[in-house]
């Protein structure tokens, strides 16, 4: 069998290795995993792996900057994902405990390339129940150090654990603990980051995370509770200084009434597009869509469908705006997810719905 050329590198990155030998075999290692055949050749070699994880707590920051950027490389790809939430490195610990420790520590540098790979890793669909394991005893600290944007005093903005939620909250068990008091409702913290202004990154992950949350339809009816207030978090993205006849202003929720001259939309059309997702799952109980009628979301997307120019979105618009103006009786259905479409129809949709993005 031949040798593994890789394993050339073990002998410089000990521990008890010099700094720049580490150094310039990690920079070697990140060459090697700029392609997926790569990555591959790095994974075959658990060794190699392993140390590299290591070195992830080298006292010198270069070193340990260097092994993070790498395990983001490795774990962009789903193989890379899955291989090292396999792997148990020397400290018995699973790169999950190891990151979520990085995370936690407000001294540590490079935090955020530990959020990175966890949320490369949550977002392979195979891994989420497992990372659920690990991690449903860190949840409320991840939260916290989340909401406490000065925690980490290295300079790591920690942006990436919205994503991370985000893809947790593919599991049941996450949409539960988002929605239960332990001893408050987790997601009440997650709601101003949908408008933040500070990271674009932070807005997608908590719209996708409410987004997940609306696919239990168990949970509609808290959502739209006052005490939650959703509507307000969901629809100011979508909103702009346009101003409404009294009678509409009215209907809208509190927060969302006379925003200011300067307000503008969110400039991100995938959170645009996840908002609208939301708005349309939250259609699917006759309850729901009376709420959303009642609160003027209606008014809102007439004015959102003027300004956008993104075919997708608007189409995503459209499917909420025809339901919301049909009178229930023509909507035919307290519960939509229980009305059966045949395969023929869907089809017919699906290629209506291609038709009108290529040709908008």
């Amino acid at each position: 069998m031949a040798k593994d050329p890789l394993n050339e590198l073990l002998q410089f990155l000990k521990p008890e290795s010099r700094v720049d030998l580490k150094h310039i075999s990690l920079q070697n290692l990140i060459g090697v995993s700029a392609t997926e055949e790569g990555v591959e050749a790095i994974l075959k070699n658990e060794n190699i792996v392993k140390s590299v994880i290591d070195n992830t707590d080298d006292k010198a920051e270069e070193v340990a900057k260097s092994a993070l950027l790498l395990l983001i490389n490795i774990t962009a790809y789903a193989k890379g994902a899955k291989e090292l939430l396999k792997l148990r490195p020397n400290t018995r610990k699973s790169v999950v405990d190891i990151f979520v420790g990085y995370i936690l520590d407000p001294q540590k540098s490079n935090a955020d390339a530990a959020c990175m790979i966890l949320s490369n890793i949550t977002r392979v669909e195979e891994n989420v129940e497992k990372c659920v394991d690990i991690l449903i005893t860190h949840l409320n600290d991840l939260l916290n150090v989340f909401t406490n944007t000065g925690f980490n005093k290295k300079g790591s903005n920690l942006d990436y654990i919205a994503p991370m939620l985000s893809n947790l909250s593919c599991s049941p068990r996450i949409r539960r603990w988002l929605t239960e008091e332990n001893p408050h409702v987790p997601l009440i913290k997650l709601l101003p980051f949908c408008h933040y202004a500070g990271s674009v990154i932070r807005r997608g992950g908590a719209i996708g995370t409410i987004r997940n949350v609306t696919f239990d339809v168990q949970y509609h009816k808290f959502l739209l509770t006052s005490d939650l207030d959703l509507l307000t978090y969901l629809l100011i993205p979508l909103m702009g200084n346009e101003d409404y006849p009294d009678e509409e202003m009215d209907t809208l929720p509190i927060g969302l009434q006379y925003l200011p001259k300067e307000k503008q939309r969110e400039e991100d059309i995938d959170i645009r597009k996840m908002i609208l997702e939301t708005l349309n799952k939250l259609c699917i109980k006759r309850e729901s869509r009376e709420f959303l009628r009642e609160n003027g979301v209606y008014y809102i997307l007439r004015e959102f469908h003027k300004w956008e120019k993104d075919p997708t979105v608007r189409l995503a618009c459209e499917n909420v705006v025809d339901i919301l103006i049909q009178k229930e009786e023509e909507v035919g259905a307290e519960d939509l997810s229980m009305v059966e479409v045949p395969d023929d129809m869907v089809e017919k949709f699906e290629k209506m719905d291609a038709e009108y993005i290529n040709t908008t």
